[in-house]
């Protein structure tokens, strides 16, 4: 009689158990449709925005275009929208891009002012010519000769100042790639010396120090997809000490020799904490983990 009750109690557990597992079963796959579903709008909301900063970046290219042609004028404009436009992050440089359409622009006004003093002193040389051959009378207007002799030396002045300009000068010149630059700062033998910035027709940049038209010494280079570099450069390659980084926030600091990663370096993860470290020669790291590419 006990058996048959103990029995008849296991029965009737039985439909409570299926049903307790069949509700934790449910709990359970609701909260991995939840979770899913969270990833899934994560991952909608991260390409939403990889869409528009593609988007961003072909604008700012063929702003970048005007400039490249010349069109100074319209590619500030331009920056100057974009600039205002505040739902926008400044990720590419554009306020180094709207220093440099100034900088373009004051310097095609300076060259058009160059033209004019030159055109002014030719005057000057035409009425100082004429006035040898005027009347004797005439030339006792000794207020107009000095005024004129004054005017001359001032316009030298002036003159000379211009062409010794060694700050603020614009070049264009083929680097050791093959890409097209269009350099803004010092310059010295008609070539990038000194400090100034370079806007490559690939749409990259470069600012730091240059030397016969190479990049020397400390300087930062942007590629047009968000990588960059900051560090040293001999021969217009990476080498020294520098740093480099990419879009998702990991970077490389150690030695580099001619765009390679040699010597001593360490890799960090987008969390900053550290991946990998070590000896690399020529870009491979001697012991194993994990790697990035640079650029060549």
């Amino acid at each position: 009689m006990e058996n048959e009750r103990m029995k008849e109690k296991r029965t009737q557990l039985i439909p409570y158990a299926l049903l307790g597992l069949c509700l934790a079963l449910l709990l359970f796959y609701l909260f991995k449709s939840v979770s899913l579903k969270k990833r899934l709008t994560l991952a909608e909301a991260n390409q939403q925005q990889n869409v528009e900063q593609a988007a961003y970046q072909q604008k700012l290219m063929r702003i970048d275009s005007m400039l490249l042609r010349g069109d100074y004028g319209s590619a500030l404009k331009a920056y100057h929208t974009e600039l205002d436009n505040k739902d926008l992050q400044d990720a590419s440089g554009i306020e180094l891009r709207i220093a440099m359409a100034q900088q373009f622009l004051s310097l095609q006004q300076g060259n058009q002012a160059d033209q004019q003093v030159l055109a002014l002193q030719d005057s000057l040389d035409s009425i100082q010519s004429q006035r040898r051959v005027l009347p004797q009378e005439i030339r006792s207007y000794d207020s107009l000769s000095f005024a004129l002799e004054k005017s001359k030396v001032q316009l030298a002045n002036m003159k000379r100042r211009l062409m010794n300009r060694s700050i603020g000068q614009y070049l264009t010149f083929t680097n050791t790639k093959g890409s097209q630059m269009h350099y803004v700062g010092q310059v010295k033998n008609d070539m990038a010396n000194g400090f100034g910035v370079a806007l490559l027709n690939t749409g990259s940049r470069y600012q730091g120090e240059w030397h016969n038209n190479q990049r020397h010494g400390e300087g930062s280079f942007y590629w047009a997809d968000g990588e960059y570099y900051i560090g040293n450069y001999a021969n217009d390659k990476r080498n020294g000490l520098g740093t480099y980084y990419w879009p998702n926030g990991e970077k490389y600091v150690g030695q580099w020799k001619d765009d390679k990663r040699n010597g001593a370096g360490t890799f960090y993860g987008k969390d900053g904490a550290i991946v990998t470290e070590g000896v690399w020669t020529d870009d491979k790291l001697e012991k194993k983990g994990q790697e990035r590419r640079s650029r060549r």
